[in-house]
């Protein structure tokens, strides 16, 4: 999997030092085979170092006549008026074109997206950007969707985040699809402790998933409606209008995984937002996710997470920053 940055001046540095942390951590996390299987590509219109934003300098290994097999590209935001940045760079813009053409998935952050307006790949698509310039690049680019309501959208592989902490939620999502639970996990307590995590559909794109299936996307909404309450499958395909069997088939082509696993996946993430900003008992944090007693729960709590409900309890509460506790 070769993840690809491209660098050009203006830019926020940590658009860039942030995903590549994290997907480096994961990848690690995985093993040989995801360390193996990891590439990260940091392109500009010409090799070499790339003043960014502050004086920082980051550098390029590859340009734009370099022949790349790009699976993701981050176009990372950029500090300031984006303005001029997006008038000069044309070369840019038309690489973008060609990657996504080859297949590669687009993630723009910020006034990144705002290259993808000017390239044509936002027309007639959902987007966002960053709350301060979405009035401005609404009234410059009429034909782009953009969402008012929503950090994060995504459409035709085209993925589009308003700000460095939407565009990080989304990586969190990106890791636990290519690299599992254990490897969320590691990367979480590392680097993601202080932030709610909601991504079990993280984003706003037509039709209300990561995919194309209508009746996919409302079994997925009832169960994010319903996980607390005992669930069927039945009751989840009646929903859908589906034969259990017919979702099943439906459902693991479109999401990856079962409807089970999918409910469970939503179950953990609630237990685990309501372990960082509440403090509730484990006994009543298992039954607001939808657990049968509080045993079971940090049974599977662990086993999806390599920790007890109590140990990442504590370590996501230890490891945020409390005023005046320098020496």
């Amino acid at each position: 999997m070769n993840i690809a940055f491209v660098l050009y001046p203006q830019i926020l540095a940590t658009g860039v030092s942030i995903p590549v942390e994290m997907f480096h951590a994961a990848a690690l996390a995985a093993g040989s085979r995801g360390a193996s299987n990891l590439q990260l590509s940091f392109v500009a219109e010409q090799k070499g170092p790339v003043t960014v934003t502050a004086g920082l300098q980051l550098m390029a290994e590859f340009d734009f006549n370099d022949a790349l097999d790009v699976d993701w590209l981050f176009i990372p935001p950029m500090w300031g008026s984006p303005w001029s940045v997006l008038r000069q760079q044309s070369a840019l813009q038309s690489w973008i074109i060609k990657q996504y053409q080859q297949g590669c998935r687009l993630i723009a952050t910020g006034t990144g997206v705002g290259h993808l307006a000017v390239a044509g790949l936002i027309t007639d698509r959902v987007a966002t950007t960053h709350w301060y310039y979405l009035p401005r690049f609404s009234a410059r680019f009429p034909r782009v969707k953009f969402q008012k309501q929503h950090f994060i959208t995504h459409q035709d592989g085209v993925y589009c985040a308003g700000s460095i902490n939407a565009q990080t939620d989304l990586v969190l999502y990106f890791i636990e699809r290519e690299y599992g639970p254990a490897a969320l996990a590691l990367v979480e307590q590392q680097f993601m402790h202080e932030l709610k995590r909601t991504f079990s559909t993280p984003f706003y794109e037509p039709g209300g998933g990561i995919h194309d299936d209508e009746a996919v996307s409302v079994a997925q909404s009832w169960i994010r409606s319903h996980y607390a309450q005992v669930i069927s499958i039945g009751q989840v395909a009646e929903a859908a209008g589906q034969s259990e069997r017919q979702l099943r088939r439906r459902f693991e082509r479109a999401v990856g995984e079962s409807p089970q696993q999918y409910l469970l996946r939503v179950r953990i993430e609630v237990a685990q937002s309501l372990l960082r900003e509440t403090n509730l008992l484990i006994i009543d944090i298992a039954a607001a996710s939808g657990f049968a007693g509080s045993a079971y729960f940090s049974r599977i709590f662990k086993k999806q997470t390599s920790m007890s409900p109590g140990g990442y309890r504590t370590m996501v509460r230890n490891k945020r920053f409390s005023v005046g506790s320098a020496g």
